[in-house]
């Protein structure tokens, strides 16, 4: 009745019992397998509040945004003082009284704030308080320019009995293990639920070189867009000038249709009016970096485009995951050019300036997290260079758990074509 649904989706029920019942619990489902509904439903089974750790603003806005138009009173509490403090003590007054169920927060807030953490604990004392990691893999993905990820063992440390329950659609099973080693969960009170399978039959996934001369590649973008005219479309690229150049050019060709932007840049005004336009639906086209990926669940998204190739294969599942959310057929394109390796390496030295520099070890620090990156750099250029196998079944390796069964070929790829 709350959520419009009539049944439940694979492994939704199972993670939701197992969680109530007090188990650290890590739940493991495809793009658009119904992640949120796993937290939100249990949120409102228990009695006491659920906290949320998100990776972005905008991620936990929309999220606080839909929750809230399905009648579950929720908030969101942001590292820093943009929201201002007698805002902030109004939400710690209405949670004492009961009237918020989930609290959106980022891993910052916790790590840096003395006092919400005694909150925290006078919670825990009552039996209160329950944690929720949403993209889970963040924790392994950010710990080399967000630090706080990397130290959310903290909850087991100092609230250890409240059940934490993590939710990703892309991680390995070496990965899983790696996570909860990081978050100190025991083995003996933990369950590993997933879904059936993290196949997306439904995007048809294809690679093209990218050709800059006379910025060829733009017109093939256009034409992509022209022959999608009743779907919309989220174009991503990797970073905010090349966003706002591309805003641009498309703006200059199609005419009578709604593109957008959306990068980290812009202020907290211009991101939430994009944002509403998006979810409104008068924003056909988006054009936006990996800062607009995460949550994004408009089931009416027909292609979903990288105009450079992503840092890893696990954000290219991600991204490419916003299209066909309806199971309806989407299309997925890759525009790539060796220039790329560059590009991401720029991006990942830029993390490297927001990093703490106190560290006493920052050199190898650096030295692997660089390993890290080029492993994942390279993992997407041997997708974006295979020419022989099908891209379903490349995705499906990368991510592939034991005694899974390999997906069939898919026949539509563009490399099952040629």
């Amino acid at each position: 009745k709350i959520f419009g649904f009539d049944n439940f989706r694979d492994g939704q029920m199972e993670a939701i019992i197992t969680y109530l019942g007090g188990k650290d619990t890590f739940v493991s489902m495809k793009t658009g397998g119904g992640k949120t509904l796993c937290y939100a439903l249990s949120a409102i089974c228990f009695e006491g509040l659920t906290i949320v750790f998100s990776p972005l603003k905008a991620l936990m806005d929309d999220q606080k945004r839909e929750l809230i138009s399905a009648g579950i009173p929720c908030a969101t509490i942001y590292a820093n003082l943009a929201q201002g403090a007698s805002i902030q003590e109004k939400i710690f007054e209405e949670i004492a009284c009961g009237l918020i169920k989930i609290l959106f927060i980022t891993p910052e807030k916790l790590t840096s704030n003395g006092g919400f953490c005694k909150f925290i604990t006078q919670l825990y004392e009552q039996k209160k308080v329950r944690f929720i990691i949403d993209e889970a893999h963040c924790i392994l993905a950010y710990q080399d320019f967000r630090e706080a990820w990397g130290q959310l063992g903290m909850l087991k440390q100092r609230w250890k009995m409240a059940p934490i329950m993590l939710l990703t659609a892309t991680c390995t099973r070496m990965e899983v293990n790696e996570i909860c080693k990081n978050l100190i969960i025991e083995e003996n009170n933990f369950a590993l639920i997933r879904g059936s399978t993290s196949h997306r039959s439904e995007i048809i996934f294809n690679v093209k070189e990218r050709k800059e001369i006379r910025d060829q590649y733009i017109t093939e973008i256009i034409s992509i867009v022209n022959a999608n005219l009743l779907g919309r479309i989220i174009i991503y690229c990797a970073t905010h000038s090349s966003c706002e150049y591309l805003y641009n050019k498309l703006q200059e060709s199609l005419n009578n249709i709604s593109i957008n932007y959306f990068h980290g840049g812009l202020c907290d005004n211009e991101r939430e009016t994009a944002m509403n336009n998006w979810k409104t639906n008068y924003t056909q086209i988006m054009i936006a970096t990996s800062a607009f990926g995460m949550g994004i669940n408009s089931s009416n998204v027909r292609v979903v485009i990288h105009v450079e190739a992503p840092m890893s294969m696990s954000i290219l599942i991600q991204e490419a995951g916003r299209a066909g959310r309806d199971g309806n057929t989407a299309t997925h394109f890759i525009f790539y050019g060796k220039k790329d390796i560059r590009t991401n390496y720029s991006i990942i030295a830029e993390y490297r300036e927001t990093a703490s520099i106190i560290a006493n070890n920052i050199e190898q620090r650096l030295i692997n997290k660089l390993e890290r990156a080029t492993k994942k750099i390279f993992e997407v250029f041997y997708y974006c260079n295979s020419q022989y196998e099908c891209r379903q079944q490349l995705i499906w390796r990368y991510q592939a758990w034991p005694n899974e069964q390999k997906p069939p070929t898919c026949e539509i790829c563009d490399n099952c074509i040629n």
